[in-house]
């Protein structure tokens, strides 16, 4: 039985995860509109790692860019057509929406208001 819960719980960690993850990158995309390989540079850079790759950007981009949260744009890049991704009106709404779920008055609000300054 444990094991059984063991999985549950990596289960809902992944799920949370991915949750911040696109939370972070629709935040980040609303900063600036970007493209993939620069938000993996970001991402490398913010984490002093070389684990972060497509595997881990591309998919979370394409789910938010299926449910109309951001928008891909294809521009020309020297030789190269690129996606510049950039956020919707829905997306922006979203992100508010998560910004009151997640960090509004509460006592988590507090602790990360209090950590960050």
């Amino acid at each position: 039985m444990a094991i059984g819960m063991a999985r549950g719980t990596m289960a809902v960690a992944r799920e949370k995860m991915l949750v911040m993850t696109a939370a972070f990158l629709l935040w980040l995309i609303s900063k600036k509109p970007s493209c993939g390989y620069e938000i993996m540079r970001i991402l490398r850079k913010e984490h002093g790692s070389d684990k972060v790759g497509p595997a881990h950007i591309y998919p979370v981009l394409a789910d938010m860019s299926r449910r109309g949260f951001i928008r891909a744009k294809k521009v020309a890049s020297g030789k190269r057509i690129k996606k510049l991704y950039s956020v919707t009106p829905l997306g922006r709404k979203r992100l508010l929406e998560m910004k009151r779920a997640h960090f509004g008055d509460g006592l988590r609000a507090r602790f990360l208001r209090e950590m960050l300054s």
